[in-house]
């Protein structure tokens, strides 16, 4: 009995996702089609954006910090590399250039966000709200009707087929969390971080450059979200204004279902990838379902409360294990 109340403890507080994750594959088994090949793959090509900005905001909220503009930036990044490569200047033969200025963006925009926050010592909840504000109107202004049409170059990540099966863009996806793992599991600044969301002031008597490591979180995540939506930007086959907006409750919900602390330095990548999942399965079940759109928000809006309370409860159990 003891044997089974430690395993139900540990699967609770560590694995809880991943139990999530089989249960949902197993409620798939009574949907025809969910199983195949095809769908499977599908669902994690349309999890690949959403993936690249949780795992943004995972890497912020590792410091105890949060980013709310990252679904606005997901949309501006890739506008601004379009106009300024594509309408601007005659670069649509060296589409890897504007590839490269997507991500350049993102950093750049990260890298405000940290510097504000940081720097300025003002919360980053209310900067990257101003900000989530102040970038989607440049994106409103800048392609009020959208821009489609783009050269297979530049949409080539994230609408291509390997052997006509397999998206690259879930390898890119799979690709950025492994990079993910390896940074936070194996690097010195992995390990900064984590310290540093663990206790701030005990990681600066260690020698951890406070400021430095979080505004490179914020990096990080401006980088990923504009990648994420260089990959969405591939799947239409264009970009338009309203992209990804209403996305950072969704992020928000599988940063944390994914066993993200909000209050810093608890996390792993492991479980964030397996709550992107989750998400991207829920909403694909809805789909084979024909669940309407006004009920599909309830859906999300219940996701979310559940991924608020599943916080709760692991970080509940990891004080009992403490203390006990």
């Amino acid at each position: 009995m003891t044997k089974s109340k430690n395993l139900l403890f540990l699967v609770l507080e560590k694995h809880l996702i991943w139990a999530l994750l089989v249960l949902l594959f197993i409620a798939g088994l009574a949907v025809p089609g969910f199983l195949s090949v095809r769908n499977i793959l599908n669902v994690m090509w349309a999890a690949a954006p959403l993936g690249c900005m949780v795992l943004g905001l995972f890497f912020v909220v590792l410091t105890a910090n949060v980013d709310l503009s990252l679904e606005s930036t997901f949309a501006l990044a890739p506008t601004l590399a379009i106009v300024a490569c594509f309408q601007l200047l005659p670069l649509q033969d060296l589409s890897f250039i504007a590839v490269i200025v997507t991500l350049l963006v993102g950093a750049a925009l990260g890298l405000a966000n940290g510097l504000f926050s940081v720097k300025l010592r003002v919360s980053s909840f209310l900067v990257t709200l101003g900000t989530l504000l102040l970038m989607r109107g440049i994106v409103v202004y800048l392609i009020p009707e959208g821009v489609y049409y783009l050269p297979e170059g530049y949409v080539y990540l994230g609408s291509a087929k390997l052997f006509g099966i397999l998206p690259v863009a879930v390898l890119v996806w799979i690709a950025v969390f492994i990079l993910g793992w390896l940074l936070v599991d194996y690097h010195r600044l992995g390990k900064d971080i984590l310290a540093l969301g663990n206790n701030e002031e005990a990681a600066f008597i260690a020698g951890v450059s406070i400021d430095r490591t979080k505004i490179l979180c914020f990096v990080i995540a401006g980088t990923l979200a504009a990648l994420g939506g260089l990959l969405e930007v591939g799947r239409l086959q264009s970009v338009v204004a309203d992209m990804g907006q209403g996305d950072i409750l969704m992020v928000f919900a599988g940063t944390i279902l994914g066993g993200t602390a909000l209050t810093g330095g608890k996390g792993n990548v492991g479980g964030v990838f397996a709550a992107v999942l989750v998400i991207a399965i829920i909403e694909n079940l809805m789909n084979l379902f024909g669940v309407p759109p006004s009920i599909r928000q309830v859906v999300f809006g219940a996701v979310l409360l559940v991924a608020i309370y599943l916080a709760s409860l692991q970080e509940n159990l990891r004080h009992a294990r403490m203390e006990g």
